[in-house]
């Protein structure tokens, strides 16, 4: 009887081969790696090779190769099989003196059909290429469930302070805030930061006849985009801006005065979008459309608040500017539910506690943070300790310290996630870049 050396690390689909009808035609032998075929092939002198492409230890082509180039197996049959049936292997097997290249998956009485030509002398390698393409269902190729593309959040400003550039800053980004919501016909943006300069350059204003800005609050990177936002300029537009109520003076007027022509040549009365400015309060919630925006005062010098954003069935909390446990330098597990430290922060804790994601700043490490108390942002840690008590799952971190380059917020976001790890808190966290967007 003849003898044929099975070689693949499929151990099931060789017994398949060893049990099917016509076996008792045939000395069978098995190898499961590439020094093993080598192995074997001394020991068992078989006339045929049946050989996977992809063996472990060594590559189907190179066995091919040392077969063909060792005159004692001069004559010696293979059959290469392999699921990587592409066209540049094919051409490689042939080259090498194959003489048959079988795709899988196949069908076993096939293979003896192999077999029986080959001892006939009649096995010739056949033109590379199934005849027909593989049977698929009715419904064609696999599409995954299609998302809307007009509902999203999309970030146009991550950083805090001022805008950064350079090579050091590609990945993250160097535009300060402003966020993009968008569903469907409606859409809100929060802060003004530069961002949303290239923001304004991609709205369709014949399409988004009012658009609502809402301020946290009224800090240069976060006001300092909106002269250079295009919809202001165009008299079919209708712009609203909500603001938080401030110590001084209204939004109207300060925004007034930085339109002054010693720092701007465009005044604010001279811009052709029909602007109108209204008050943020605390507690109580706008809604654009099926958009709806809540409101909480933020840990942050002046009026300042933080957001609630209800769209599309999710709740994204936001906050970019936002000290929380101020002065607070420990271990985020040291302070427990009922220390005086969480429950004077109760209120903010439960207002983010309904968020499917919150967008949260953290701007300073915990040993940078030892230098900025007092400054109006939180250290990593106690924005993780925020997370863990509002039982956060996912947090998106923004608002970036501009003297923080790329390197320096990937170190962050691996600092982050020990400090997650270390407190054994089980939310996925992430930083924010520039046109980063989340479909809603």
């Amino acid at each position: 009887m003849q003898k044929i050396l099975l070689a693949d690390s499929d151990k099931e689909l060789l017994e398949k081969v060893r049990s099917a009808p016509g076996n008792e035609h045939y000395i069978f032998e098995e190898a499961h790696s590439g020094n093993e075929v080598l192995e074997k092939m001394g020991e068992f002198e078989p006339t045929l090779v049946y050989l996977d492409l992809l063996l472990p230890e060594m590559h189907g082509i190179e066995l091919l190769k040392k077969i063909r180039s060792n005159p004692k197996w001069e004559g010696l049959g293979v059959i290469l099989s392999s699921t990587n049936s592409m066209i540049q292997n094919f051409h490689a097997a042939v080259r090498e003196g194959v003489d048959f290249f079988l795709p899988k998956p196949f069908e076993i009485p096939f293979l003896y059909i192999l077999f029986n030509r080959f001892f006939e002398g009649t096995l010739l390698p056949e033109p590379f290429g199934p005849e027909k393409p593989p049977e698929t269902d009715k419904g064609g190729a696999y599409t995954p469930k299609k998302h809307r593309t007009d509902s999203y959040l999309k970030f146009w400003g991550t950083r805090g302070s001022n805008p950064v550039s350079g090579p050091s800053y590609t990945r993250f980004g160097g535009s300060t805030v402003c966020l993009e919501i968008r569903h469907g016909e409606e859409m809100v943006i929060i802060d003004a930061g530069t961002g949303i300069r290239p923001l304004g350059e991609e709205i369709d204003t014949s399409q988004f006849k009012t658009i609502h800005i809402f301020l946290s609050h009224t800090h240069w990177d976060h006001v300092t985009g909106f002269p250079f936002f295009n919809p202001i300029y165009d008299p079919d537009v209708q712009v609203v801006i909500w603001s938080p109520v401030g110590f001084e003076k209204s939004t109207r007027e300060l925004f007034t005065e930085m339109l002054a022509y010693a720092y701007f040549p465009v005044r604010l009365e001279d811009m052709r979008a029909k602007l109108s400015f209204n008050d943020l309060r605390d507690g109580h919630p706008v809604s654009i459309g099926d958009i709806t925006i809540d409101s909480h005062y933020a840990f942050h010098p002046g009026a300042t608040l933080c957001f609630k954003i209800h769209v599309a069935g999710k709740t994204y909390g936001y906050a970019t500017d936002n000290e929380m446990f101020l002065g607070y330098h420990g271990n985020p597990n040291a302070l427990s539910k009922d220390n005086p430290l969480i429950v004077s922060h109760q209120s903010i804790i439960d207002f983010f506690s309904t968020c499917d994601t919150l967008i949260h700043e953290a701007q300073f490490t915990p040993l940078e943070y030892q230098k900025r108390v007092g400054w109006g942002h939180s250290s990593i840690s106690n924005a993780t300790l925020l997370c863990k008590y509002a039982e956060t799952k996912e947090w998106i971190i923004t608002h970036h310290d501009p003297k923080h380059t790329d390197e320096e917020l990937l170190d962050k976001l691996q600092l982050t996630q020990d400090i997650l790890t270390d407190c054994n808190i089980d939310c996925r966290v992430e930083m924010a870049f520039d046109e980063m967007k989340i479909i809603l």
